[in-house]
């Protein structure tokens, strides 16, 4: 998220002790070019940007932040995820549950409050979010 848009997107898919990640970044798209919600790098800063050092970039701090999670796990980089944590206060439905987003607990999943003083948490699922 950039400015309140949604300007990528993230899968992971863990499979036989292994995790597969995917990652799609709007770049250079302009306004006319996507649907509503959505943002580019580009409509959103006004310039148009190099995709191969973004890449590099994304990669790189990607790397880094892989390291720190392999040798202290979620710990060693969950300080970090609270300014970035998009959904949390936000409504969403997740495998049909359906509640306020309180947090990223440290074991890495979503906690929803869905009634008086009852927050379940989520492991993996597809989240739906309302604008």
């Amino acid at each position: 998220m950039l400015r309140r848009k949604k300007i990528a997107g993230c899968l992971a898919e863990a499979r036989d002790g292994a995790v597969v990640l995917g990652i799609g970044v709007n770049v250079g798209q302009t306004a006319e070019q996507l649907p509503d919600g959505a943002g580019s790098i580009r409509t959103l800063t006004g310039r148009a940007w190099d995709r191969e050092e973004l890449l590099s970039t994304l990669l790189d701090d990607l790397g880094r932040r892989y390291a720190a999670w392999r040798d202290g796990g979620l710990d060693a980089v969950y300080d970090g995820l609270g300014s970035r944590d998009f959904l949390r206060g936000r409504q969403v439905t997740v495998n049909g549950t359906s509640g306020v987003v309180t947090m990223i607990d440290r074991h890495g999943r979503l906690g929803i409050a869905v009634g008086r003083g009852e927050v379940v948490t989520v492991e993996s699922g597809e989240v739906s979010y309302a604008r």
